[in-house]
C-alpha cells in the first residue's frame, strides 16, 4: 500500500513538471524506473529528479526481514519414540580437555546406519568424526576428540533406517578450582 501510495505521489509530481515545461518525455520515465528496480534494495532513499531541479522526493523501501539463528547456541533435538531410542552418552575430561562420544545403546539400535559427532571448540574449530558402525553399531562404540578449556559445542547426529536425527546439542563446561 506505501509503495502504491508512493508512485502515485511520484506520478503526480511527474505530471506537474512536464505540464510546465521541466522535464522531457525521455526523463519523465527514468524515476519510474528508479522506484522499480530499487524496491529489492532495502531502506535505501531514492532521489527521483534530476539534479537541476531544486525539489526532490526521496522514498524508502521496506526492507525484509530475516531470521536468524544464533548457531553457537544448542538447538533443539529430536526426541525419538520409545521403540526408536538410543542413548548416546557424552564426557569431557577435566584434565585434557578431551571429549568422548559413546554409543550407549536402546531399542533402535538395530535401525543405526551412522552416527556423526561435531564439536565446536570455544576457540573456533569445528572437528566432524563418525563413530564406527560398520552392519550393526556395538554397545560402547567411542570416539575421542580433543576439546579446549573453554565451552565446547557437541553435536551428534544419528542416521536411523535413512533418516537423520539430531540427538544432542550440548556445551560441554565446567568449572576450574
Amino acid at each position: 500500500m506505501k509503495i502504491i501510495s508512493t508512485l502515485i505521489l511520484i506520478s503526480a509530481c511527474i505530471t506537474l513538471l512536464s505540464g510546465a515545461g521541466c522535464l522531457t518525455q525521455q526523463t519523465a520515465q527514468s524515476p519510474v524506473t528508479q522506484v522499480i528496480t530499487t524496491q529489492e534494495t532495502p531502506a535505501m532513499p531514492v532521489t527521483t529528479l534530476p539534479l537541476s531541479t531544486p525539489a526532490t522526493i526521496a522514498t524508502t523501501i521496506p526492507s525484509t526481514t530475516q531470521q536468524t539463528v544464533d548457531d553457537s547456541l544448542p538447538q533443539q533435538v529430536t526426541i525419538l519414540p520409545p521403540t526408536n531410542e538410543v542413548d548416546i552418552g557424552i564426557e569431557k575430561d577435566r584434565v585434557y580437555n578431551t571429549i568422548t562420544v559413546t554409543f550407549i545403546g536402546g531399542r533402535g539400535q538395530v535401525l543405526v546406519k551412522s552416527i556423526l559427532v561435531r564439536v565446536t571448540t570455544s576457540d573456533g574449530v569445528t572437528e566432524l568424526k563418525n563413530i564406527p558402525v560398520g552392519d550393526q553399531v556395538s554397545t560402547g562404540a567411542s570416539v575421542d576428540m580433543k576439546g579446549t578449556r573453554g565451552p565446547d559445542r557437541v553435536e551428534v547426529f544419528v542416521n536411523l533406517g535413512g533418516v537423520m536425527y539430531k540427538l544432542k546439542d550440548e556445551n560441554m563446561t565446567y568449572a576450574y578450582y
